[in-house]
């Protein structure tokens, strides 16, 4: 059966995530990880750690940050802190990362998870072949590219609800764009308004409707997409192609919204209806732009 993967967004939330239905929390880290989700100390990642392998679950870390030379030594010292604790996963996205846990003796505990570039089954396979433990597959393909990925590879996590990372800058782009428009008096970008980890900023395009919520970090800007996935429509499909993992991301949702589809989505793996378990998800939170994302369209739209 596939595993349920979901993320920590906030240290306090693992218990009630777990008790959702579970079975792998991914972690953030500081001065590892890019993302919305709180990034929590080596102490923190320890209390999470402890709660989850009290329950018979798993962690993973979400290793994610582009890496430069200047921040080397400070992610192989994370790495040695890693090697010394429990954790059954490293989600990475730097090939740096996956040369440090080589070092370390870890290669059977990197999943390779490069956003949305994995898109193709020769790079899987490629990765596959280098003793890792799986890889994630792009989460702007259509179903059948993504069927045809994780049916041929075998270890392949499949990203099947929440809010989609659409672009990634290592450029402070909202510092950037307040800095350039201070003086305008025709924005309401006040000049001593702090903007970096602010949660509540969005983005709309011009020829779209959508709100794409966008945050700074001190490694950049994210954006991520105006929908929220859920794959109700297409996970028995998904099923089929037995995935090793199925990830829900938490980012941009409360806690209420991101345990209740962690419980669907275990519901629909223990044999309930997906059309069911899916029409009273979508009933209970009709205000979120729900729908199916990339996976009945091309990316370009």
């Amino acid at each position: 059966m596939s595993e349920l993967i979901t993320t920590l967004e906030s240290a306090g939330d693992a218990e009630q995530l777990l008790i959702a239905g579970a079975d792998t929390i991914l972690v953030a880290l500081q001065d590892l990880s890019s993302t919305v989700a709180d990034k929590l100390t080596m102490e923190q990642l320890d209390l999470v750690i402890e709660t989850a392998k009290a329950a018979g679950k798993k962690i993973a870390v979400r290793a994610n940050m582009t890496i430069h030379e200047g921040s080397l030594a400070v992610v192989e010292e994370k790495m040695k802190e890693l090697a010394e604790r429990d954790v059954d996963a490293i989600w990475t996205t730097d090939p740096s990362v996956f040369y440090l846990a080589k070092r370390k003796g870890m290669t059977d505990k990197i999943v390779y998870d490069p956003e949305m570039l994995m898109t193709s089954i020769n790079d899987a396979s490629w990765w596959l072949e280098r003793g890792i433990k799986g890889i994630c597959i792009s989460p702007i393909l259509t179903l059948q590219e993504t069927e045809e990925i994780a049916g041929t590879v075998k270890k392949a996590v499949v990203t099947v609800h929440g809010r989609t990372l659409m672009s990634r800058s290592y450029r402070k782009l909202l510092t950037a764009y307040q800095q350039t428009n201070a003086e305008n008096p025709d924005t309401s970008w006040a000049a001593d308004s702090k903007l970096e980890g602010r949660k509540t900023l969005a983005l709309t395009e011009k020829t779209r409707d959508g709100r794409m919520p966008v945050f700074e970090d001190e490694t950049g800007t994210l954006i991520y997409s105006d929908n929220v996935l859920d794959s109700f429509d297409v996970i028995e499909d998904v099923l089929k192609s037995n995935p090793m993992g199925l990830l829900i991301e938490g980012s941009f949702l409360n806690q209420e919204e991101q345990c209740a589809a962690v419980h669907a989505y275990k519901r629909i793996l223990g044999g309930e209806s997906a059309a069911e378990v899916g029409k009273e998800y979508r009933s209970a939170f009709a205000f979120e732009p729900l729908d199916s994302g990339y996976y009945e369209q091309k990316t370009v739209r």
